[in-house]
């Protein structure tokens, strides 16, 4: 008999149990770590969830004062929309780095973030073994915390000497990309764009979204309107998270395997978290699948798929997609 799937609010009530050894006093053992590792740390101490723990760290590191983007970052601790989908600390950084680059006004720019961003998916995955929360956590929340503390060494590593693309996928986004500008589409933006006036979509939502085209950076990964859709969630509906005793208090819940663990008045993130949840539910039941792959079968790295992709108006569908998943954040908040 197959395992029932954990629901996100399943998995993560229990990641942060296993966390919960770093307490309110999430100073012990210091000074084992270095600098970026102890900002780290201390974060996710004050804040209990991966993604907006990750996203505060960066923007600390840059000087940067933006809680928007940890808001944006807050539904994608545990997966976007699921613990089988990519982990949060895959994904906030590269928010980060979207919301970051100045040069997208052109395709150079565009495949230069592209480039980098694949580098660090690239960097992630061979120092966690998986971009998926749960394959991560299978292998006991020691790997958890590693990917945590240690995502600044596989960012740097990506920035620093990102892997050029092939030529044919190079050829492949860019005749992508190219349309996609003639057209006006962004399976993100589509989204975003749809949203009712009680969200608040600016540049800086829109520039952390950016690369979430294509299905994570071209990558066919989860679908862009889906990540869309729960960052417009977070948005509107997370509040920054900034206090040591409430981690400690929610922790505390979860070892005695109480449920109120994740009410939405134990920690100011986990509202957006259990909306994310039922987004994920919602859009598995609507379409089927939540990687672009799996939606259209097609590879955007291979110039033959994109010229299908193209020719078969997926452009339009996925536009369709888009829309739908704005109405159901709109009757969600």
């Amino acid at each position: 008999m197959a395992k029932r799937p954990i629901t996100r609010r399943e998995f993560t009530r229990r990641s942060i149990l296993a966390l919960a050894g770093v307490g309110a006093a999430g100073v012990i053992g210091y000074g084992t770590f270095n600098t970026k590792k102890i900002r780290s740390l201390n974060n996710l101490a004050r804040m209990g969830h991966c993604a907006p723990a990750i996203m505060q760290t960066l923007l600390e590191q840059n000087e940067i004062r933006n809680d928007n983007m940890v808001l944006y970052a807050a539904g994608l601790a545990g997966g976007i929309a699921g613990s089988r989908t990519e982990c949060g600390a895959l994904t906030s950084p590269l928010m980060f780095l979207s919301f970051s680059n100045w040069n997208l006004s052109n395709i150079s720019g565009k495949l230069d973030i592209i480039s980098k961003a694949q580098s660090y998916v690239k960097e992630f995955i061979d120092f966690n073994g998986s971009p998926f929360c749960i394959n991560i956590r299978q292998k006991g929340m020691p790997a958890c915390r590693r990917a945590i503390y240690n995502h600044n060494q596989q960012l740097s590593k990506a920035l620093a000497r990102p892997v050029p693309l092939s030529e044919e996928s190079e050829s492949s986004y860019t005749l992508l990309l190219r349309e996609f500008g003639n057209s006006n589409f962004h399976c993100a933006h589509n989204v975003l764009r749809n949203l009712d006036s009680e969200f608040v979509v600016n540049n800086d939502l829109l520039d952390a979204s950016w690369i979430f085209i294509g299905g994570l950076a071209m990558l066919n990964c989860t679908c862009g309107a889906l990540t869309a859709g729960l960052m417009a969630l977070s948005s509107a509906t997370a509040k920054i998270e900034d206090s040591h005793s409430r981690v400690a208090q929610m922790n505390r819940l979860l070892r005695k395997g109480d449920n109120k663990a994740m009410d939405e008045s134990i920690n100011n993130f986990n509202r957006s978290i259990n909306l994310s949840d039922d987004l994920g539910l919602w859009f598995r039941n609507e379409f089927g699948f939540t990687s672009c792959y799996d939606i259209w079968r097609y590879d955007f790295t291979k110039m033959r798929d994109a010229e299908s992709f193209i020719a078969g108006q997926c452009m339009k569908q996925c536009s369709g997609i888009g829309e739908k998943v704005a109405r159901k954040v709109n009757s969600m908040v």
